[in-house]
């Protein structure tokens, strides 16, 4: 039996058959578009498409002059709540307190003979004055004043004190006046703890002690204020906030109350950067504040070739309430069960008014950056594809019909 060799015409015919599958592929690639091509992240339609879908599970709001109102508006109260105008109250005295008491009176009386100016402890012309030893509350909640008698102390003020001083001595004495003052306290004291050179607790004063005052007494912090945060408990409620921001807002540098606890924690800001930017990274706040134009620009900036100026996103969570305010129709049912909102805030770096958007837009803590592809990288990757699948059977084919020619 004689073996025949396939003639020339025979394996040209065979050639469209092993071209199939690689022509298949290029025209799958090229009827699904971008969706087999690996991206770095979403695309900008791919965002929008996302946000109009009736469960969204955020908010995309482009960036205008309104919305930065409203977003500076929704900065946490921190302890503005606890803020007040009244004077600092007066301190309540407790058992185990140490208390001075002086008496004084106008004439002869409890205290001796009147003495002119310059006598011993003569503080007017004919008054008299007595100090009586410090002494501390007993377990009863009372002190021992003479010719008044045992005077109940704690649970009450200085004040109040003195006015019960003076209604026992009435009758006893010629015009007579007293001054209760507490010298050591237990009770009447707050506790800074953290990051600060000497933590310990502190004595409040008795004109009232204001928050950076305490912190002032325990030798300040052991870092840079704008890395510090601020946690204040009292009566079991808590709140935090930048010690920068206490700083810069006298109205949250409050009067503190007996038996709270400050709290200072080293914790820096940051904000990460993602995308088309000529550098991927975490940026940490070099000082208190810090803008949109200043993180894009600690990243290096847009990547000319790469990045899509319309689609720069900053994504962080907004208290509910800032979030209903940043749009005008009411927010789904789903995204307000919670305190905070997922927001995606939009801003399109085409024009000059969303630079000076950007100079304008403050980062917070945890914030993440990210630029989208432009869609020309997408179809540069396709075609960078296609254009490998045709190499990759250029070659094959050549080397299977060299084969069959030999």
């Amino acid at each position: 039996m004689t073996n025949r060799v396939p003639s020339r015409s025979a394996s040209a015919r065979r050639l469209p058959a092993r071209r199939a599958w690689p022509i298949a592929i290029i025209a799958a690639a090229g009827l699904s578009g971008c969706a087999i091509v690996p991206k770095a992240g979403p695309l900008t339609a791919s965002i929008t498409r996302e946000a109009r879908d009736e469960a969204a599970p955020f908010l995309l709001i482009p960036v205008s002059r309104t919305a930065l109102t409203e977003m500076a508006s929704g900065m946490p109260d921190d302890f503005r709540p606890l803020a007040t105008d009244a004077p600092a109250p007066d301190l309540m005295i407790h058992v185990g307190d140490t208390v001075s008491i002086t008496l004084w009176e106008y004439g002869s009386g409890l205290l001796g003979p009147s003495t002119g100016p310059g006598g011993t402890g003569i503080t007017l012309a004919g008054s008299q004055s007595a100090t009586v030893p410090n002494q501390s509350v007993d377990q009863s909640g009372t002190v021992i004043v003479p010719f008044a008698g045992e005077i109940r102390a704690a649970g009450r003020s200085t004040r109040q004190v003195q006015a019960a001083i003076l209604q026992a001595l009435r009758g006893k004495a010629v015009n007579a006046q007293a001054l209760v003052q507490i010298v050591q306290t237990s009770d009447n004291a707050v506790t800074v703890t953290g990051d600060v050179n000497h933590p310990g607790r502190f004595p409040l004063a008795t004109s009232g002690t204001r928050l950076l005052d305490a912190l002032s007494v325990a030798g300040g912090t052991t870092g840079k204020a704008r890395d510090m945060m601020i946690q204040l408990s009292r009566a079991g409620e808590v709140r935090t906030t930048r010690l920068s921001l206490v700083h810069s807002d006298p109205v949250q540098n409050i009067f503190l109350k007996a038996g709270d606890v400050v709290t200072l924690d080293q914790e820096p800001q940051s904000v990460v950067v993602l995308g088309a930017t000529n550098k991927n990274l975490v940026v940490a706040f070099d000082k208190t504040r810090m803008t949109l134009a200043e993180t894009l620009g600690a990243g290096g900036g847009l990547a000319d070739r790469q990045a899509d100026p319309y689609g720069v996103y900053i994504l962080r969570y907004e208290p509910t309430a800032v979030a209903k305010r940043l749009r005008s129709e009411p927010l789904p049912d789903y995204l307000t069960t919670g305190s905070i909102v997922p927001v995606i805030y939009q801003i399109d770096l085409r024009g000059a008014d969303g630079l000076m958007l950007s100079q304008n837009f403050m980062m917070r803590d945890r914030d993440l950056v990210y630029v989208a592809n432009a869609p020309s990288v997408q179809l540069n990757k396709l075609t960078s594809m296609i254009d490998s699948f045709a190499a990759i059977f250029k070659s094959n084919s050549v080397n299977s019909y060299s084969n069959q020619l030999n």
